[in-house]
């Protein structure tokens, strides 16, 4: 079951789901501590992302199953609000991108966070 769920929704390439992964989805599913079923249909990230005074950005795996083909409209939706959004898109990976692809997360997460500025921190409310 959990192999399974990892082919079809978690991972671009379905080799991917090896014993370690299944492993880590096992701890996974075991920690989790709230239902995040309705959180995808929901609007709560259009309501947060005009307070976000942070620079943003968004990685996703090219074959992400809740997003892929639609990555235009969720990086319009950003940029409405964040005109200047780091918008990224890993080739060949699926939603859990930083399994399938943990040396190119941790480039573009060094590379975000190296032009990041203290001036740049959200302000408190």
């Amino acid at each position: 079951m959990y192999r399974a769920n990892l082919r079809t929704l978690m991972l671009g390439d379905p080799a991917a789901a090896d014993d370690l992964a299944v492993h880590l989805q096992i701890d996974n599913v075991r920690r989790t501590r709230f239902k995040s079923g309705d959180i995808p249909a929901s609007d709560a990230l259009l309501r947060a992302l005009p307070a976000i005074r942070a620079p943003l950005a968004a990685i996703w795996g090219e074959r992400d199953a809740f997003v892929a083909p639609r990555f235009e409209a969720r990086r319009h939706t950003l940029a409405r609000f964040h005109p200047d959004v780091d918008f990224r898109v890993v080739a060949g990976a699926g939603h859990w991108v930083n399994y399938e692809a943990a040396e190119t997360i941790d480039r573009a997460l060094l590379e975000i966070f190296s032009r990041a500025r203290p001036g740049d921190r959200p302000r408190s409310a």
